[in-house]
């Protein structure tokens, strides 16, 4: 029988010891092993751009989840909520970014999905405020002026553009519809260019504390709009922050390394993690269902209203 010096068993020891660390970084990466079955992730995203800048923003991001996991990334692309939506429903594409509402909406259809991640502010709050624009330069002090006048909501599926200020003034006895006239623009950038052209005397649309993040943030940037061309008039309670969206199908280790990759882009790709929270953010961080509950409820109570309405009307 051979006998093992103490060096040798040192040099195990300290072999054992440098191995059993390389597992545990690996493991601490990334869990793996869902790649062969979705060798191909299709990421959908509306923006508060056009289609053009859409692509340009979001196309380093896909280039950098597709290299994070081995696996090809393409992007998904609507220029309305509800075509997110019915692609998640129907498992066209595995994860999207989607409004508080309308992850509400896709979630009250089919119970098929869950949010993992949305975007921190500049200030590090979770969450964002429906508000109510007007020119500068108009006559407009606070909400009560546009009695009559037209004023815009965006999208059926908007939480800040239609959910809240439909909701809120409903519960303050000014119902949108009746208390201005209200079209709908078709998206937050349509709304603030339809104030500034004079199209609408004022618009809902979406904002965090500072501009960090949001529809007036992205126009900003852009060079389409300057910020003293447009004053805040009221403003909605805090709105759960816009949640990245999967799939329930998922296998779980997918879902565990998709939060762990969103929520490590700040510090590793942070213009990517601005791209996918469309502004300003100090990261990622983990959100559950229950944080969008208040929204389902809210959306549960407009259907109920609107069904109350239209039978009165038989």
């Amino acid at each position: 029988m051979k006998r093992f010096s103490l060096s040798a068993f040192t040099a195990i020891a300290a072999f054992a010891l440098v191995a059993a660390s390389t597992l545990s970084v690996k493991a601490d990466e990334y869990i793996g092993g869902w790649q062969k079955e979705h060798p191909v992730i299709k990421y959908g995203v509306i923006s508060l751009e056009t289609s053009a800048d859409i692509v340009k923003s979001q196309k380093k991001f896909a280039a950098y989840f597709g290299k994070e996991f081995g696996v090809e990334v393409q992007l998904f692309t609507a220029s309305e909520y509800a075509g997110i939506m019915n692609a998640l429903a129907s498992g066209q594409i595995q994860i999207g970014w989607l409004g508080a509402s309308s992850y509400a909406s896709t979630w009250m259809d089919c119970k098929c999905v869950e949010p993992i991640v949305g975007a921190q502010n500049e200030q590090g709050g979770m969450g964002y405020n429906s508000v109510l624009i007007v020119k500068s330069d108009s006559p407009y002090k606070k909400f009560e002026d546009l009695k009559g006048k037209t004023v815009a909501r965006n999208d059926p599926h908007s939480t800040s553009g239609y959910l809240m200020p439909t909701v809120d003034f409903h519960g303050m006895g000014k119902p949108v519809d009746k208390y201005f006239n209200s079209p709908l623009s078709g998206g937050h950038q349509q709304t603030i260019v339809g104030v500034l052209n004079g199209t609408y005397q004022g618009g809902f649309t979406w904002t965090t504390l500072g501009d960090g993040f949001g529809a007036i943030r992205k126009m900003v940037d852009k060079g389409l709009l300057k910020r003293d061309q447009i004053r805040v008039i009221w403003k909605s309670s805090l709105i759960a922050t816009p949640p990245v969206v999967i799939h329930k199908d998922l296998p779980l280790a997918m879902k565990a390394d998709l939060v762990k990759m969103f929520i490590r882009l700040i510090t590793r790709a942070p213009k990517e993690a601005e791209a996918v929270a469309q502004g300003r953010t100090l990261g990622m961080k983990r959100v559950y269902h229950e944080d969008y509950v208040p929204i389902i409820k809210a959306k549960q109570f407009l259907k109920k209203e609107q069904f109350l309405e239209v039978y009165l009307l038989l």
